[in-house]
């Protein structure tokens, strides 16, 4: 036990360091993009200092009263956690479908609601202990993966940084904004996740009223220290989510983090070499603790499938891609409001084929096609990584060349 202490009090000195220096960078002048969305931001600051000092509450009383669960164990109750809370989400989308429909009993919505508290109540209950046995589990990763630095204190105890740190929350909202004659990100501004849908209207009307694309969207995940990641996603998605948010806190004490905001090419390029290494981290981590239970569930749901004849298929990647490439050819040509009516027919033509988007504009392909390696993105940044990762003798390399990287002319000369 004693061995264990300085390290906690380290832990908690650079910790704390952390969270400053990783707090939100808002520029003291507000822009008209910062006074619009005012009313509605989320307080990172706050909320980073309350949840840092609740998480290593629950690490200093680990000293005294360590977890005892066998591997097993832990993976069980990480699956126990996300089957409440995905119970949970559903419980509540049903609530508010009755009481928005106002046909329900006033007793029906009382036992719904007793039932909701009684869930979130189990939920939260183990909220801290699966927080706990993840960051574990991809902190092993890591060490195998020699992706980090660790230093040793008094030759004793390895220390990983940053550590990995997140905690469940609410989803917050994220404001983009775009110019409306090209692609590109002016701002992004984090918002509250309670807002209701006329809120986010309203936010969006405003900011295109001065003349920009807006768009107000649920973002997966913040690399505030500690990370937000949202409760009620897959096991394999928390993973990659938990994974990609460290590593833009790993990447901010590099030069690739810090020339996050450089420029739209170094924005994509952190984002999709985060989306890259994170998803392969959490792959590593599925495929260690989780897998055996769930091949076998796997494998017995094939066996049950019955051969289909295949049938065409809605390509939406092939679409979204479509899109893009035809929204930037009106763009280049300054045909600015007929690139507008065609995002607009094409995200109808999307919601008739059971992909609802619920805005398709400039400032949506600005943030989604910051991820190169998605369809709605044009530029070749995807390629050249998944180039350079495939020519890493290893991840922990691929991420130790990446974080490196302080600009889009030194990713083209480190892929030759």
């Amino acid at each position: 036990m004693k061995r264990l202490i300085p390290r906690i009090t380290l832990d908690l000195i650079i910790l704390l360091l952390l969270c400053i220096v990783l707090r939100s960078d808002q520029p003291p002048m507000l822009s008209a993009w910062d006074k619009i969305a005012l009313p509605y931001t989320f307080g990172i600051t706050g909320w980073e200092f309350s949840n840092f000092f609740n998480k290593w509450e629950y690490r200093l009383e680990q000293l005294y009263y360590p977890d005892r669960l066998s591997d097993e164990g832990r993976v069980n109750l990480v699956e126990e956690y996300l089957s409440l809370a995905q119970e949970a989400s559903s419980l509540q989308d049903n609530l508010n479908r009755k009481k928005a429909e106002e046909i329900s009993l006033e007793e029906e919505i009382k036992a719904l609601e007793a039932q909701l508290a009684e869930l979130v109540k189990k939920r939260n209950g183990l909220e801290a202990r699966v927080e706990e046995i993840i960051e574990g589990q991809i902190s092993k990763i890591l060490a195998d993966e020699n992706v980090a630095k660790t230093i040793r204190i008094a030759g004793q105890v390895e220390f990983l940084f940053p550590p990995v740190d997140f905690e469940f929350e609410d989803q917050p909202y994220l404001l983009i904004v775009s110019p409306r004659h090209e692609i590109e990100i002016t701002k992004t501004i984090l918002l509250r996740p309670d807002l209701n849908l006329e809120q986010i209207a309203d936010i969006e009307d405003k900011v295109s009223g001065q003349g920009m694309s807006a768009l107000v969207e649920r973002i997966g995940g913040v690399a505030t220290y500690p990370s937000v990641v949202p409760r009620s996603i897959s096991l394999q998605h928390l993973l990659s989510t938990v994974a990609h948010e460290w590593l833009h806190q790993y990447f901010y004490f590099h030069p690739l983090g810090r020339n996050y905001r450089a420029n739209y090419e170094m924005t994509s390029v952190n984002e999709t070499a985060a989306g890259i290494a994170g998803d392969e981290i959490g792959s590593l981590v599925y495929n260690r603790y989780y897998s055996q239970g769930n091949n076998e569930a796997e494998e017995g749901n094939e066996a049950a499938q019955t051969p289909q004849e295949s049938e065409p298929v809605f390509d939406f990647n092939k679409e979204m891609r479509e899109i893009r490439l035809a929204v930037d050819a009106y763009l280049a040509q300054g045909q600015i409001e007929e690139a507008e009516r065609y995002m607009e027919e094409k995200r109808e033509y999307l919601v008739e084929n059971g992909y609802y988007i619920r805005k398709l504009n400039q400032a949506y392909f600005a943030f989604h096609g910051s991820y190169a390696d998605t369809p709605t993105s044009v530029n070749p940044i995807g390629g050249y990584l998944k180039e350079l990762r495939q020519r890493s003798p290893s991840l922990g390399e691929f991420i130790k060349t990446v974080s490196g990287i302080s600009s889009y002319d030194e990713l083209l000369e480190t892929i030759g």
